[in-house]
């Protein structure tokens, strides 16, 4: 099995349809775009994103409101305060995306990103257990490195937000030559103004076309993608 990497894009942004999707369609690669499915943007564009899904692209999970944690250095959106949710709710919220995006894209299978990385409602109850029979698999946490060996069903990602393609590319050239090598990579915005986390436009063309040319013994899948060939290698979720 080659080499897996998976871009990953957050929010359902307009430059996520205009022209990250059909930048990834032209190279060959498929990206998962995690969608708020209660975003008005993304309602006010769903032919677009029917568009985005038929190249090839995953349209991802990231919930209805964009439910988060407070931090100590921001207080979330009331009512969507995950500490403020029930397991119940939670839940109820990511069956009600998951079926929106059905409506979009005709797929009953896709892969969760977790809404600030959190996966915990209330006094900090996990909800994992609740949602592993709507998710393939959820993409949570934050690594350096790739990894090796089965995917698990709570997977990290690289974000890549505010760094250079040559930062990241070294980072993706550590799977060469390993077995059952894979990375996601997270980002929001492509180019400034796009979102308050972005990747600069030309450096995020620059790691495209590099991810591009390494097709020999790199491919570029969706996550859910990713998820499904290797429990089709005989790899089971943790």
């Amino acid at each position: 099995m080659s080499a897996l990497v998976c871009l990953t894009y957050d929010d359902a942004l307009p430059v996520h349809c205009e022209v990250v999707a059909p930048l990834l369609a032209e190279r060959g690669l498929r990206g998962t775009f995690y969608i708020p499915a209660a975003r008005d943007d993304f309602h006010n564009h769903l032919e677009d994103w029917r568009k985005v899904a038929a190249m090839g692209h995953e349209l991802g999970n990231h919930s209805c409101f964009h439910p988060c944690r407070t931090r100590a250095d921001w207080d979330w959106k009331p009512p969507y305060r995950l500490e403020e949710y029930t397991r119940e709710r939670i839940r109820d919220e990511l069956q009600l995306a998951n079926r929106i995006l059905q409506l979009v894209d005709g797929r009953s299978q896709r892969s969760y990103g977790a809404t600030c990385g959190d996966l915990t409602v209330g006094d900090d109850e996990s909800f994992v257990d609740d949602i592993r029979d709507l998710f393939a698999v959820v993409r949570a946490g934050q690594t350096e490195h790739p990894l090796t060996g089965a995917m698990p069903f709570v997977s990290p990602a690289l974000f890549v937000d505010f760094r250079r393609a040559d930062e990241v590319i070294p980072v993706i050239e550590a799977m060469r030559g390993q077995n059952n090598a894979w990375l996601i990579i997270g980002m929001h915005g492509v180019g400034a103004g796009t979102h308050n986390n972005f990747m600069e436009a030309d450096e995020h063309r620059r790691l495209v076309d590099w991810i591009a040319s390494q097709d020999d013994w790199l491919e570029a899948v969706t996550v859910l993608e990713a998820a499904h060939q290797f429990q089709k290698a005989g790899d089971t979720h943790g």
